[in-house]
């Protein structure tokens, strides 16, 4: 059946295009159930060689709440002694997931083996090509895999279930996954847009609802830095520090390629100016 949603925030200019005030998914009907626990969340990075160095140019994320970010990056932020850069996500788009709809994501990625996965998938030798990094957060059952090349199995189920929730026209490249041939289960979902200073505007207002929400925090602050706007960058910066402070002295927070992240090169990053 076609699941009934509604609007997150009222529109206050064009760019609020960027969020949508639809979001609806074929569903069955709701009914009580464990899923989705509150600290679910599921991501999928992908990533494309650049200058020697990989880097992330997509982005899907779904929260507990429904709450669902598809970004693209074309460019980034760089740190010329650790080596670390973070995306510039100036393509965005927001939508609401409908309760049922975000259930069954949960449940269908559960179901179709994700705990099990091995941490390497896909063709390991295959130096081409792109990436994928999938993180998954379930009752306190964190699961971070990355694949390269052709993935197959469970992967390639799961990268499909996800593609599946991705806006029109928009897909996850690594072969194997369009041949798992799952439809598309969303409607009204909106197309990006492709404005960088929108794209910031969207995360802070999302951020005025959810203000702890780490990966907005640093996603707000790139895009602060890029557009020049170094008192909010400023802010952000000094809420992800405030955020990650315990996370970051247990080093349990990020995954193992992001340990290095830390305040003083996110300070170098600021831009100049007021």
């Amino acid at each position: 059946m076609r699941a009934v949603h509604r609007g997150l925030w009222q529109s206050r200019s064009a760019t609020w295009s960027l969020v949508a005030l639809l979001g609806a998914c074929n569903t069955s009907p709701d009914h009580d159930t464990i899923w989705p626990p509150p600290d679910f969340e599921i991501a999928v990075d992908e990533l494309r060689e650049s200058d020697e160095q990989e880097r992330i140019v997509r982005r899907f994320r779904v929260r507990a709440d429904g709450v669902a970010f598809f970004a693209t990056s074309s460019t980034s932020l760089g740190d010329a002694t650790s080596k670390i850069t973070l995306p510039v996500f100036d393509t965005l788009c927001i939508y609401q997931l409908v309760p049922t709809c975000t259930r069954a994501l949960a449940r269908r990625v559960h179901r179709a083996g994700v705990l099990e996965l091995e941490r390497i998938q896909g063709e390991r030798r295959t130096p081409e090509g792109g990436s994928v990094i999938l993180r998954w957060q379930a009752f306190a059952r964190p699961k971070v895999v990355s694949a390269r090349g052709r993935v197959n199995g469970a992967m390639a189920e799961i990268l499909a279930i996800v593609a599946a929730h991705l806006p029109d026209g928009e897909r996850l490249d690594l072969p194997g996954v369009a041949e798992r041939a799952i439809a598309p289960v969303l409607r009204g979902v909106p197309a990006p847009v492709a404005d960088a200073g929108a794209a910031l505007e969207a995360l802070l207002g999302v951020l005025q609802t959810s203000p702890r929400d780490q990966t907005l925090l640093l996603d707000a602050f790139a895009l602060a830095c890029h557009v020049g706007r170094r008192a909010v960058a400023e802010d952000l910066l000094q809420r992800w520090t405030a955020e990650t402070a315990d996370a970051r002295r247990e080093q349990e927070v990020f995954p193992e390629d992001e340990l290095r992240l830390t305040p003083e090169i996110l300070t170098g990053l600021l831009p100049a100016g007021q």
